[in-house]
């Protein structure tokens, strides 16, 4: 007879041995199977369920905010409630704004410019700044409250506003943001009076919308505030650099012979950007008294540090100077190029002599190509210098 060799996987009753290797085991001796807890049936089907609810709980509550017409007034009201409420608004009327950006709604309401809107946020901005608050949280609100306002289009509410965020008082940060705020303001107001004036276009920002020239300085400037202007007289000569080269940007968008004026004096400032800014400033006003300036940063940046000089400076200092070669310089370099590009009609032959060998150093040099670009570009408009 012929032995049968069973399978070492056959779920047959011969198959299940106990743990010692004895004797086979009857099925109505295998231990008792438990039924799953409710513990883990909760963990299998409803916690997943709950996160795919809050999922689209979310997608629902964005959905709403960008599409109601009537939420952000609902949310207005809540700015006065409790401090977990009146973020959680401020986050949504945010939200709104960017979604409508400057196209009205189907009512032809346009966010930005309604009075309750302004009122309310520079209320919470001012309540904010007066609890005299240092937490990192609290400042983050200020920062994020200071920016939103710069999407308002209600000067005469916001601008007061911002003025005061602007103070010597208050967080760095917060100082930032609030002048961050006014060039968006003065921003939109600029570049409305140059597409009306015929400027020139130079160049196009970096969501495609233009750059321009004026001829001249704005006649009214762009904000007439007042205590703005009060303001960006003091932060000009902040101690603070990152104040300062953010207030030359603004004071060029502001134009206007005051702003000029302030500009100028700027051009003298010890900090590379604030000078940059000042100088790139006069030059989108039509103005030349830059361009020496422009000319100065353009042959720092096409000239390299010595080995022997770099050694002399502390490890800190060979760090800032690193740093400074590889962001700070490509982009004072592409700014001042795109000025002296702007004003090169206006300019002598001598300083086109003076920049030619600057420019060929930068055309084969410079680690930005489009620092490259723009030397090479320059350099096919040079004059032959008089006799």
């Amino acid at each position: 007879m012929t032995d049968s060799v069973e399978s070492p996987l056959s779920d047959s009753p011969a198959a299940v041995g106990k743990p010692d290797g004895g004797s086979p085991i009857r099925p109505e001796e295998l231990p008792p199977v438990q039924p799953p807890s409710a513990g883990y049936i909760i963990q299998l089907f409803l916690i997943p369920a709950l996160i795919v609810v809050a999922v689209i709980g979310v997608w629902a509550l964005f959905g709403m905010l960008a599409n109601s017409d009537t939420n952000w007034q609902q949310l207005v009201g809540e700015l006065d409630q409790n401090k977990h409420r009146r973020w959680r608004a401020a986050l949504g009327l945010a939200q709104l704004l960017q979604n409508q950006k400057t196209e009205p709604d189907e009512n032809g309401l346009l966010l930005a410019e309604q009075p309750l809107l302004a009122d309310a946020l520079t209320k919470l901005l001012r309540e904010s700044l007066a609890s005299k608050s240092t937490g990192d949280d609290e400042v983050k609100q200020q920062e994020f409250l200071a920016r939103t306002l710069g999407s308002l289009d209600n000067d005469e509410r916001v601008l007061p506003a911002l003025s005061h965020a602007l103070s010597p008082e208050w967080n760095t940060e917060v100082r930032k943001s609030s002048l961050m705020a006014l060039a968006m303001i003065a921003g939109r107001h600029f570049e409305q009076r140059a597409a009306d004036s015929g400027a020139s276009v130079i160049d196009t920002g970096a969501n495609g919308e233009p750059v321009y020239m004026l001829n001249a300085p704005l006649s009214p400037p762009t904000i007439m505030d007042e205590s703005v202007i009060q303001s960006l007289k003091r932060a000009a000569q902040d101690e603070e650099a990152g104040i300062r080269h953010l207030t030359a940007y603004v004071l060029a968008l502001i134009s206007g012979d005051k702003a000029m004026s302030e500009l100028k004096v700027m051009l003298l400032d010890g900090d590379a950007l604030t000078r940059a800014n000042a100088a790139v400033g006069l030059a989108r006003n039509g103005l030349t008294d830059g361009v020496p300036v422009l000319i100065g940063l353009v042959r720092d940046g096409s000239t390299e540090m010595s080995r022997e000089e770099f050694q002399k400076l502390t490890p800190e200092e060979q760090q800032q100077a690193m740093s400074a070669r590889q962001f700070e310089q490509p982009i004072i370099l592409s700014n001042s190029l795109r000025a002296i590009g702007s004003l090169w009609d206006l300019m002598s032959s001598e300083q086109h002599a003076e920049l030619q060998p600057l420019l060929a150093s930068l055309a084969e040099t410079a680690s930005a190509a489009d620092v490259r670009l723009q030397a090479r570009s320059l350099m096919s408009r040079q004059k032959t210098p008089e006799p």
